[in-house]
């Protein structure tokens, strides 16, 4: 059974949405205070978010271009720490605006990307995941995830200023 590429596209422009609109809900304040997630801020999601995303294009240009193997994973929870923590470290001094725009681009490059790849290549197996998983993790799941944790967050913040 071939991926169901439309499915695959309305699912990330839904968390895409759900996600933009509880990020709109905050102030800048509120983007920039620690302890969202561990001690990231929504800024520090953001951009975290922009940099998965931004892989999960790169990497679907690999495989339509025909070269999967140039695919690099993180290989583990370990490297994917680190791989999260380097890319952490890399936007700190960046404003909450360069922030935004680099999370608004990183997602209009995965939906460029998706639009662009067939659904066949979407099967492909790459160390260990299939494409569309690899691609889900990486953008629409990622939102839904991280959207929760906003959400979450906010939801305690308001509780305790009560």
């Amino acid at each position: 059974m071939t991926v169901d590429k439309e499915d695959i596209e309305r699912k990330l422009d839904a968390e895409w949405q759900a996600l933009r609109e509880v990020v709109e809900s905050l102030s800048d304040d509120e983007l920039l205070e620690p302890g969202v997630v561990e001690v990231w801020s929504v800024k520090d999601l953001l951009g975290h978010m922009a940099f998965w995303a931004d892989k999960a294009a790169a990497d679907l240009a690999k495989v339509a271009a025909g070269h999967p193997d140039e695919i690099e994973t993180p290989g583990g929870e370990t490297a994917t720490n680190e791989w999260n923590a380097r890319e952490s470290e890399a936007r700190t001094l960046r404003s909450i605006s360069e922030v935004r725009s680099e999370w608004q681009r990183s997602f209009e490059a995965s939906k460029a990307a998706l639009e662009a790849v067939q659904p066949e290549q979407l099967e492909i197996e790459v160390k260990g995941w299939d494409m569309h998983t690899r691609f889900a993790e990486d953008t629409y799941r990622h939102y839904r995830e991280h959207a929760a944790q906003i959400r979450a967050w906010k939801r305690e913040v308001e509780t305790t200023e009560e």
